[in-house]
């Protein structure tokens, strides 16, 4: 009984209170008729990072296809970024702000049904830093052990206009994409895809560009900044041989060559429970970052310790989940769940979560048995 009324008083103490939504909110929740009137089909998006002054420049390309015309182009760009020009077909185009997020294009090339056009969009700025990263994302920056720049975004929730032009709506992702990162030339971007080249610039920079030939969703994007090591396996999977590459900071080589043995047993276990994982043709990629991990689009980020369990603890109880790292499993499970199928609605991440939670105890279950899966799942209910 008396937990009854506590739930009560929860429950109205919620309903109490006064939630304020901003046209903000609206713009950035809405399918409005500027984002509705055109199809997304390709990003190229370009980003020098300036690690001493935290600061970043550069452009996304825009490519969509005009699915009925229209001349007003809604573009995401969240502060204290800021737009500097945007051009199509090589002319300068005008724009208003609406609100702190929103810029409407106004498009002076009629749109004609069917055609593909494109806009290159022009920013800098210091982005957003991340507070507690990745729930409360941005640009997490950070420096190793050895005191070299170590840095990585993260924005699901956030949005990726956080830190980069683009249509910020979970229901239309693009086609394919081209990221081109510049960095100091002694450290190294790791993003989505597969790597295509690397260019050294005459002012000690050196550029990566990584190509994602999947739709990939906005969240999904990342960078991972810092002084790695590379090394790689290839794992016979369900649709042929997947390149399953591996980045850690130099100096936790030895761990990472480790622990990372658990990515190709995580791989294993839920194409058995999935099928086939669903980016054969990006690779799988585990990348070390300054914060505990994220989901990102074959650039799945670890942060864990090189430990088992959350930190090294087991969030069941059973001593099931010190068999196994939390991190590799949980955020990788989410290439299934949140990459491949993602929701179209902010309102439905809940569905990523208990389909990737469920996960866990599958991989469980798939080494240890189903009574351990079981245990697991049962332990990791309790403690909700």
């Amino acid at each position: 009984m008396k937990k009854i009324l506590l739930l009560i008083l929860i429950t109205s103490s919620i309903y109490a209170q006064k939630f304020e939504f901003t046209r903000d909110d609206t713009l950035r929740g809405t399918i409005t008729p500027e984002r509705a009137w055109w199809d997304l089909t390709y990003y190229h998006l370009k980003v020098k990072v300036n690690p001493d002054d935290r600061s970043i420049e550069g452009s996304t390309t825009i490519q969509y296809k005009v699915e009925r015309p229209y001349q007003i182009l809604q573009v995401d760009l969240q502060p204290p970024l800021e737009i500097k020009q945007i051009t199509q077909d090589g002319q300068t185009l005008t724009y208003r702000k609406d609100g702190h997020n929103v810029y409407f294009v106004n498009l002076t090339k009629p749109q004609v049904a069917g055609k593909t056009e494109s806009v290159i969009v022009e920013y800098s700025g210091k982005p957003r830093v991340a507070k507690r990263a990745p729930w409360d994302g941005g640009f997490s920056w950070a420096k190793d052990a050895e005191g070299n720049h170590f840095i990585a975004t993260s924005c699901q929730g956030l949005g990726a206009s956080a830190w980069w032009p683009c249509k910020d709506h979970m229901y239309d992702e693009v086609d394919s994409m081209l990221i081109s990162v510049t960095v100091p030339k002694d450290l190294m971007d790791v993003s989505n895809g597969r790597l295509r080249k690397i260019t050294a610039n005459a002012d000690n920079t050196r550029t990566f560009d990584w190509f994602v030939s999947n739709p990939i969703n906005n969240y999904g994007v990342n960078l991972n900044i810092g002084k790695y090591a590379h090394f790689s396996e290839k794992f016979k999977g369900e649709k042929g041989i997947l390149d399953m590459e591996f980045y850690a900071l130099e100096s936790n080589l030895d761990k990472a060559k480790e622990q990372f043995k658990q990515a190709p047993m995580m791989m294993k276990a839920f194409e058995h429970w999935f099928g086939p994982y669903p980016f054969y043709e990006d690779s799988y990629k585990l990348v070390e970052t300054p914060y505990l991990g994220m989901e990102h689009q074959s650039s799945v980020t670890y942060g864990n310790g090189y430990k088992n369990g959350y930190l090294g603890r087991d969030l069941s109880s059973t001593g099931w989940g010190l068999k196994w790292d939390f991190i590799i499993i949980h955020e990788s499970g989410h290439e299934w769940y949140a990459n491949n199928i993602t929701y179209k609605d902010v309102a439905d991440m809940w569905v990523h979560e208990s389909f990737t939670n469920y996960s866990e105890n599958l991989y469980t279950e798939y080494y240890y048995g189903k009574e351990a899966g079981a245990a697991y799942v049962i332990g990791r209910v309790r403690l909700m």
